[in-house]
């Protein structure tokens, strides 16, 4: 009974897998990258962060290094990548890790899959979204304003 228990309990509650998202953002331009992509059964393009699926025991940063790499064939370090928030993503069933990464030159070599473009986030308020990326987009912007905030506080004191 109590195997049986431990069993029910881990399969429900601890993630085999999960999906790592967010955005590169541009420190020069303050303009973030992201993706317009046709939506499946839809003739709709939509624009959202840029993710994809973990690989087997690797952790939820990693993970969004490698989907960019793959992707833009960009190696972030994993010093500039930050984390803006997570939440239990119902579409996919599984748990959405949300990141930005840091990135001094806009330039981005290869695209693979869908249109890439880089925008500011007063732009986002007029692109049409898919269900989540707003609100990762939303919360990310916070996220990097409080971190500005938080480093010219930091700037302030040690001058």
């Amino acid at each position: 009974m109590v195997a049986y228990y431990f069993q029910l309990c881990y399969t429900k509650f601890v993630q085999t897998s999960f999906y790592a998202s967010g955005f590169l953002y541009s420190i020069k331009t303050h303009r973030i990258l992201l993706v317009q992509s046709q939506q499946k059964d839809s003739p709709d393009f939509l624009w959202s962060t840029i993710g994809g699926e973990s690989s087997a025991g690797e952790e939820a940063q990693t993970a969004f290094a490698r989907i960019i790499n793959e992707l833009l064939d960009i190696n972030l370090k994993t010093k500039n990548i930050y984390p803006v928030y997570d939440y239990f993503h119902d579409g996919r069933d599984k748990i959405n890790y949300v990141f930005y990464a840091a990135v001094n030159s806009p330039r981005v070599n290869r695209l693979k899959k869908g249109t890439f473009s880089w925008v500011g986030f007063h732009e986002t308020s007029k692109l049409p979204f898919t269900a989540h990326s707003k609100q990762d987009v939303i919360v990310g912007e916070r996220v990097i304003n409080a971190k500005w905030r938080a480093d010219e506080a930091k700037k302030a004191l040690t001058a």
